[in-house]
């Protein structure tokens, strides 16, 4: 991704501009340009492989009449885009992304928005108008920050940039921070590590006109599906079409790569751009699979599945041992040069992935992110059922996942029908904690209930997942899981350190019209009482062999085994490094110490493995913090 950076000050003599411009080059890349106008400061920082019409575009900033665009950006579906830009009067200058918004803001202003579709984040300098207008695409697949300033506002690629900028890089944002500590992590992506320093959260956009700032949502997913759906066989016909174009919008024009794993939503993807390129062949495109290879013993493996998909197109399999791949290596310096604390558990993991597709020749690589997001839904089915008074399905659904357990069905079919108001009561009067909603994450029992209560984390996350309103529980789980700004919060950072290896990743399934297409179709397309995604697999079929797509008797694929190795291969020492130094979350009151020794201790036993990912959440913003201290 780009380094975008915009200010607009009267009184910019206030800010440390140089400072935030330098964080930003450092995060963005080598080519770079930044104009300084009149009370405005606008620039763009770039890698050079980026500059290509596939990706970024050739241009940094697109200066048009009384324009500047700054772009972080790559557009699909171009030739539609461009049709209504002719119909609305206006001329393109160019094909870089930056000449398409520049001409969108022409015809339409802030709602060109609505005519967009791709990966973008932008920011809009309009002279004549005074006017900035910045915006990120509804997936927030690139971060974009704001912070308001006298008489002004400023908008980054990088968070600490704006921190820099405001002279308050070491004020921190406990909330956020203990947030992450916790574990409570729905809403993270509304705010950031830095007091004063906001996400643009996707699908939103930003105005700053006359001295005058708002904020404002620009895009929701179907919050119903569509009362006359149509016969399932028709949907999957329909969407067959729509995948193959959505994916071939997204491959470019030489060598191409997908992240391809034995599961359902990868094999789409892959099948998909294949079938794109035998309708309509291009000579210098190809597609070609990248997959890690796990034990045979181990619950990651799907290798025949993988095999058998590549086979049908007669391609090979690009292989990765996962053994090979350290997944905490160097994490106290990852975390030290940070703008924030790592966001992602699983980062060296997907950095073997791109240089799996480096090693192809590829820059881009699909993978098959969205595809549980879309088209399968998690058992609170249960709960609309038993709302509906169809007690007999509810049942037959629990009897299926009773080896699951009653809490599991007490979480998913009776917690989600208790009014809130209920919830809370028993909450307070309970001596064991009440999920106030279903989907509520719980949390490291070494952050204290005084700090919990004080900074409102559990508040936070369930202001959060009360936006997602849907007219039944599981249509309103859907959209939750493509709109919640924890989503984008961990897969932009992820994007920013994929392109330290030289790779854009791209996911079709989070394609707007996909979602839109996937969340007007019935629930029961996507859930049955013993299967998922009927709709994809349905849409798929002559792509990805029969076998690979017929239901499973177990879940595969699952990276619980790996991850649970490689941490106690590396925690040992990573706790000792955590335990050398006074711990910066405790003097800032957000973990009580001894409990946290305590479990560190226990997990040494052997007997808490339950709580590593907390104890990773703990030592991934203690060392950030340390590498703050440390400069």
């Amino acid at each position: 991704m780009s380094g975008l950076f915009a200010t607009i000050a009267a009184a910019d003599g206030v800010y440390d501009v140089d400072s935030a411009w330098e964080r930003v080059r450092a995060f963005g890349g080598e080519d770079a340009e930044c104009l300084r106008l009149s009370g405005a400061a606008l620039g763009v920082a770039r890698r050079p492989w980026q500059r290509t019409h596939d990706l970024a575009g050739h241009a940094l900033i697109v200066r048009d009449g009384p324009l500047v665009v700054l772009t972080d950006a790559t557009l699909y579906a171009r030739r539609a885009l461009l049709d209504r830009l002719e119909a609305a009067g206006e001329r393109v200058a160019g094909s870089d992304p930056g000449y398409l918004i520049a001409a969108g803001w022409r015809a339409w202003g802030p709602r060109l928005v609505d005519h967009l579709i791709g990966d973008y984040a932008f920011v809009v300098w309009d002279a004549d108008r005074v006017t900035l207008c910045a915006a990120r695409d509804p997936m927030g697949s690139r971060p974009l920050f704001y912070t308001p300033l006298r008489e002004g506002v400023g908008v980054a690629s990088s968070s600490r940039a704006l921190a820099l900028l405001r002279g308050s890089e070491g004020d921190f944002n406990l909330r956020c921070l203990g947030a992450q500590v916790a574990g409570t992590l729905l809403a993270m992506g509304t705010d950031t590590a830095y007091s004063g320093v906001d996400h643009l959260r996707p699908g939103f956009r930003l105005l700053w006109e006359n001295g005058t700032c708002r904020v404002e949502r620009f895009w929701r997913p179907p919050e119903a599906p569509d009362r006359r759906p149509g016969s399932i066989d028709d949907a999957a016909a329909e969407f067959r079409d729509l995948l193959r174009r959505v994916v071939r919008d997204r491959m470019g024009t030489g060598a191409n790569s997908v992240w391809m794993s034995g599961g359902w939503d990868s094999t789409a993807v892959f099948g998909a751009g294949s079938s794109a390129l035998e309708v309509e062949p291009d000579a210098g495109a190809s597609l070609r699979p990248v997959s890690i290879r796990y034990p045979e013993d181990d619950p990651g493996y799907e290798d025949p599945w993988i095999t058998a998909t590549a086979a049908r197109w007669g391609t090979d399999v690009e292989w990765i041992e996962s053994e090979e791949i350290p997944l905490l290596d160097a994490l106290v310096q990852r975390a030290g040069r940070a703008d924030e604390p790592p966001a992602h558990l699983y980062e060296r993991w997907n950095v073997a992935l791109a240089r799996g597709s480096r090693r192809l020749g590829a820059h881009i690589a699909l993978d098959g992110c969205g595809g549980d997001n879309l088209f399968q839904v998690s058992d609170v089915v249960m709960a609309d059922e038993l709302r509906r008074g169809r007690v007999d399905r509810a049942a037959r659904i629990a009897r299926a996942r009773r080896s699951l357990g009653w809490r599991y069905f007490v979480r998913h079919a009776l917690i989600p029908l208790v009014p809130s108001g209920v919830l809370r009561g028993l909450s307070s009067v309970s001596s064991v904690n009440v999920p106030l909603h279903y989907m509520e994450l719980g949390r490291a029992h070494w952050v204290p209930d005084s700090f919990v209560r004080r900074e409102g984390l559990r508040e936070r996350d369930l202001a959060v997942l009360r936006e997602m309103t849907g007219d039944s529980l599981a249509q309103s789980e859907n959209m939750a899981f493509v709109m919640l700004p924890a989503l984008a919060w961990g897969g932009s950072y992820m994007r920013g350190v994929l392109l330290e290896e030289g790779v854009e990743a791209r996911s079709p399934l989070l394609d707007p019209r996909v979602i839109d297409f996937a969340l007007r179709r019935p629930v029961a397309d996507r859930v049955s009482e013993a299967e998922t995604k009927m709709l994809l697999r349905m849409a798929v079929k002559g792509w990805v062999p029969d076998d690979v797509l017929a239901p499973r008797p177990y879940r595969t694929g699952t990276t619980s085994g790996y991850s649970t190795r490689q941490m106690r291969a590396a925690y040992p020492a990573l706790l000792d490094r955590l335990f050398a130094e006074p711990l910066r979350v405790a003097d800032l009151g957000i973990v009580d110490p001894g409990v946290l020794r305590e479990a560190a201790d226990e997990w040494r036993t052997g007997r808490g493995d339950h709580f590593r990912t907390e104890l990773f959440n703990t030592m991934r913003v203690e060392f950030w913090l340390r590498g703050r201290d440390h400069g």
